[in-house]
């Protein structure tokens, strides 16, 4: 691949596909399409590779079908608390966890990371104070209605003991409750012409996660990770067993030894299924020389991409539609049911 080849890929969480997914795949994989294809219309108009990130993702906050800034899924008592980071191959990076006070939690990451001397901002009251003096815009994020009905649901799973994933927290549901979710977390990956690599995640969490809980996605080297000597990568799943494995950076010293990104993706994902399990994760990575990888051990890992070598978006949500999104042959291995 010639090193003017550009592009980004996005994600729209790894997990089960779940009967609420079927009945709105389709526009899923609209709105999939729409993201990738907006980051793309920035790098094609020589836009760099941080704004092609942020533009894509915002597409995915707003839509209200991920579980990301808009439609984020709620915590133990019934409240959103979002989180999302950026970082670009240079390091530099900026992180928030707890950002319910504004329309976009990726734009304020983008803050934190070009407006303040700090990496990780936590906390809706210091992030409200931050937002606040460099005068963005504030906008209390909500619970939306369906994320409400998931919510009843799961909280009457939780009191019934039957769902198991959070067994701890259930124990603490009488002192935390007030009055559930996908892990469809988002993230994009992009290279510009200029060879800039950037990566970027936006999260609402874990359903039913406890207040004041931080993920994968706003810790570097985890959720995400970039640096120019290899390459950018965005994961989604399970955040506790992200985190333990440091996945991102992983991915990212597997493409500085010589790997290309379908590769490192795969062997990374192989390593987390063989130490904590499959079920637990998906990636996306993109290396320094523009080549991309996409793997996962989940049921599903909806994904859009759009390159210079092929300039109509792909997507794909269903398993079945994984192999449309191969431009060319990579060293993927279609066989195993829980790889593409």
């Amino acid at each position: 691949m010639v090193k003017s080849s550009y592009g980004l890929i996005v994600h729209g969480g790894a997990g089960s596909l779940s009967l609420s997914i079927k009945k709105d795949i389709n526009l899923r994989r609209e709105t999939l399409r729409k993201s990738a294809a907006e980051g793309y219309k920035i790098l094609r108009n020589g836009g760099s590779s941080l704004d092609a990130v942020e533009a894509s993702i915002w597409i995915l906050e707003d839509s209200q079908i991920f579980n990301a800034g808009a439609g984020s899924c709620t915590t133990i008592d019934g409240r959103v608390e979002p989180d999302a980071a950026l970082m670009l191959g240079d390091l530099r990076c900026g992180a928030v966890a707890g950002a319910n006070m504004v329309p976009n939690p990726i734009s304020l990451a983008r803050a934190v990371m070009e407006k303040n001397d700090h990496v990780f901002i936590a906390g809706s009251e210091p992030l409200r104070k931050f937002a606040e003096s460099i005068k963005m815009e504030l906008h209390d994020l909500k619970p939306t209605r369906s994320r409400l009905r998931q919510y009843r649901e799961y909280l009457r799973k939780m009191k019934s003991d039957e769902l198991k994933e959070w067994s701890k927290n259930s124990r603490l549901l009488g002192f935390y409750e007030k009055r559930y979710g996908n892990l469809d977390t988002v993230g994009s990956v992009a290279i510009d012409s200029t060879g800039r690599i950037c990566a970027g995640v936006s999260t609402g969490g874990r359903f039913m996660k406890l207040p004041g809980r931080v993920g994968d996605s706003a810790i570097p080297g985890a959720g995400l990770y970039a640096e120019s000597n290899s390459g950018a990568a965005s994961a989604t799943g399970a955040g506790e067993e992200i985190i333990r494995v440091s996945l991102c950076k992983t991915i990212c010293d597997f493409m500085k030894s010589g790997l290309d990104a379908q590769s490192a993706c795969d062997v990374s994902i192989s390593l987390l299924s063989k130490i904590r399990g499959v079920g637990t994760a998906g990636v996306i990575a993109i290396d320094k020389s523009g080549n991309y990888g996409l793997a996962r051990n989940t049921e599903m890992m909806p994904v859009s991409l759009c390159f210079s070598y092929r300039e109509k978006p792909l997507a794909a949500v269903g398993p079945e539609e994984y192999p449309n999104l191969y431009l060319r042959k990579t060293s993927v291995n279609r066989t195993g049911k829980l790889k593409m």
